[in-house]
């Protein structure tokens, strides 16, 4: 095994505005391919890009720019707000709705999903008081999923609001799916014949619907209806189905070695102890921690993929001893020619985050969203 021998390691490969070497590479031209596979197989639908959680992680704005002309959803009117300033001027969802009048300022273009009649009040105090003087809704019914969203019941009260109030238009009417991740799932269908039934009763058949979520894009074409809404599929971070293989990751997070020394057998690395050598082992120091979003809970053995600076060789090594703040320890005994200075891969190609993900007993979701501010995001088209 050597070192590095020159007499200054250059880390500008991985990030040359930051002096650090880590980086979450966000690759736009994937991001658009996978938005280009995903209408290639909707068929007439139409295509609502999710960009909620700074856009997963992967930067709101920019991420919205590669978004062309479609229509963006959003979780808060924050995040709406956010891509006004930067002078967006697509159709934006706000999933969550409005949670108070000021909200109802930034109505230009928006659709608010409305889901409680406390919601219903404000729009009908923002009418009253000439704050909007007018605005589009989409109406999200519990057909099972028991978070937010009209039930039966409550409809015959809602459509008396709605006839009373033309200022408002009705855009959609949704529902979201609780169990679309997995295929041919029971529930999924009922929560389907749920939201039509009650689309029949309530003589809503001319308005528009939206109902797939990325499970229901992936695993249930009868879900497509006028508009699918993907989110975390756009930015394959799970698994596939057979259909949508060819989605590729947007995100690699990267960082180089910083330090490589030799464990004695018997030694150990790390906080608490939780790795011991049991042969004389190499251990790279990785510039990566918990407060970069890497996940402190990640087990010895997790994988990482180093790449060699000068060949671009691809060797796997693994996680050796608890993650630190600002720094993991990967044994890389089995690796021939190691240096400082050779790319370190989180997640991304070689190793994809779902993996990770399934590792720490969480969701590739929590791990894209968890990479810190200041990781610096580097934009490739």
């Amino acid at each position: 095994m050597t070192q590095f021998a020159g007499p200054l390691i250059d880390f500008t490969a991985i990030s040359s505005s930051n002096a650090r070497p880590l980086r979450a590479l966000i690759k736009l031209g994937s991001f658009k391919k996978n938005i280009d596979i995903i209408k290639s197989k909707i068929g007439s639908s139409e295509l609502i890009v999710v960009v909620k959680a700074d856009a997963y992680g992967h930067g709101l704005i920019e991420v919205s720019r590669a978004s062309g002309e479609c229509c963006l959803a959003v979780a808060v009117p924050d995040e709406l707000i956010q891509l006004r300033d930067a002078g967006l001027k697509n159709t934006i969802w706000v999933l969550e709705g409005p949670f108070t009048l000021g909200c109802l300022k930034h109505n230009d273009n928006v659709i608010w999903v409305i889901h409680s009649f406390w919601q219903i009040e404000l729009i009908e105090k923002a009418l009253q008081k000439g704050a909007v003087a007018g605005l589009s809704i989409c109406i999200k019914l519990d057909t099972g999923m028991h978070r937010l969203g009209f039930v039966g019941s409550e409809l015959p009260r809602l459509n008396k609001f709605l006839e009373g109030v033309p200022q408002v238009n009705i855009q959609a009417v949704m529902t979201h799916f609780a169990m679309s991740d997995y295929p041919k799932h029971e529930s999924v269908y009922l929560q389907i014949n749920t939201f039509d039934e009650l689309v029949k009763i309530n003589k809503w058949g001319h308005i528009k619907q939206t109902l797939a979520n990325s499970g229901g894009v992936m695993n249930y074409p009868q879900s497509y209806r006028s508009w699918v809404r993907p989110g975390i599929m756009l930015y394959s971070g799970e698994s596939s189905s057979s259909a949508f293989v060819d989605l590729e990751p947007v995100m690699s997070f990267e960082s180089a070695i910083i330090s490589i020394r030799l464990v004695r057998a018997g030694e150990s690395v790390g906080y608490g102890e939780t790795w011991i050598a049991v042969k004389d082992s190499m251990i790279a120091t990785v510039a990566v921690g918990y407060a970069d979003g890497y996940p402190r809970h990640a087990p010895n053995g997790t994988p990482v993929a180093i790449i060699a600076q000068h060949s671009g060789e691809v060797q796997l090594a693994s996680l050796a001893g608890r993650v630190s703040m600002d720094m993991i320890t990967v044994d890389v005994s089995s690796i021939e020619h190691i240096a400082i200075g050779d790319k370190v891969e989180l997640w991304g190609e070689t190793i994809s985050v779902a993996e990770v993900a399934k590792l720490c007993g969480t969701i590739s979701y929590e791990l894209l969203t968890s990479v810190s501010k200041r990781v610096p995001r580097v934009y490739e088209q």
